[in-house]
């Protein structure tokens, strides 16, 4: 059974994930590639028990130019879970879900109006699922829509909306984008889509005379999932809810090559669990959880 949910002013972990911000559109041709190892320490779960997972995201695109102010691009993205349960008593005491995968496909395109209104519209799908599930019951997919303007050369402001249809759930969700170097240290930006708490908040950065970057980001994350066909809730549906705070220091060694290290913690966690028919079977809070990633990436 199919749900709505209109969410305010925040992204899900699909929101532009693997698209473009308006406040970065770029009309060059190149490839781009990210690879970010994920490690969530296991925490108390409300009920009794500990949960936490160990992971994985790889991102590849190319966009091509089409002309001096229109681009079309391809991106790839491949993340893996593995989640590690010990006694959690909400779910009977076994674990709700094991790995799970989540691929994706998306078609950015971005174009740039003569009177300077950075426009990109990005349709999306993509696979979620535990390892066992039926691809064809675990298909997500939906489009983005934002426009953004430069307001001064130092503010890039966009608004945008999404559509996206989850597992047994629509979306609809307006969303707001920024790029604002506060001064030549500072800047205010929304995080990268291949962080660790993705694309759904703000970031908040300095750059230090030494060449490295640091920087305080926090997110809204929630990632739905086809559960195992063979599993504890055959065909049903699993849910991770979280909000990641991370602090980050970062340094780019070329075009081709720079590292981010994160570490954090996730805060408001949640996992809950539906039936094959969209009934809530449980619905169990988590500890704020220690957080770690690694972010290799660049261009070329």
């Amino acid at each position: 059974m199919k749900t709505f949910n209109a969410l305010p002013l925040v992204l899900t972990s699909g929101l532009l994930m693997l698209g473009t911000a308006p406040s970065a559109a770029s009309t060059a041709s190149g490839a781009s590639y990210a690879v970010v190892p994920i490690h969530q320490a296991q925490s108390g779960l409300a009920s009794g028990g500990q949960a936490g997972y160990t992971g994985v995201l790889g991102s590849f695109g190319y966009q091509w130019s089409l002309d001096q102010r229109s681009a079309l691009g391809v991106r790839l993205r491949f993340e893996s879970e593995d989640w590690r349960f010990d006694d959690p008593r909400a779910f009977a005491g076994v674990a709700p879900w094991g790995t799970l995968y989540r691929l994706g496909l998306s078609l950015p395109y971005s174009w740039v109006t003569a009177n300077g209104w950075r426009w990109s519209l990005t349709p999306i799908i993509e696979s979620a699922a535990e390892s066992g599930a039926r691809v064809s019951d675990s298909l997500e997919y939906g489009a983005s829509l934002a426009g953004g303007r430069v307001i001064r050369p130092d503010l890039t402001l966009g608004l945008g909306v999404g559509v996206y249809d989850r597992i047994e759930e629509t979306s609809v969700f307006p969303f707001v984008m920024i790029d604002w170097r506060i001064s030549d240290q500072w800047r205010l930006s929304n995080p990268a889509a291949t962080s660790p708490s993705g694309p759904a908040g703000l970031e908040i950065s300095y750059a230090l005379p030494s060449g490295y970057q640091i920087g305080l980001a926090a997110a809204y994350r929630s990632q739905r999932f086809r559960l195992d066909r063979d599993g504890e809730v055959p065909g049903g549906v699993g849910e991770h809810r979280s909000i990641p705070v991370l602090a980050s220091i970062e340094r780019r060694l070329s075009k081709g090559l720079g590292f981010k290290l994160y570490a954090g913690v996730a805060l408001g966690s949640e996992l809950l669990v539906e039936d094959a028919s969209g009934r809530r079977l449980a619905d169990e809070d988590r500890d704020p959880a220690a957080l770690f990633g690694l972010v290799m990436s660049g261009r070329f």
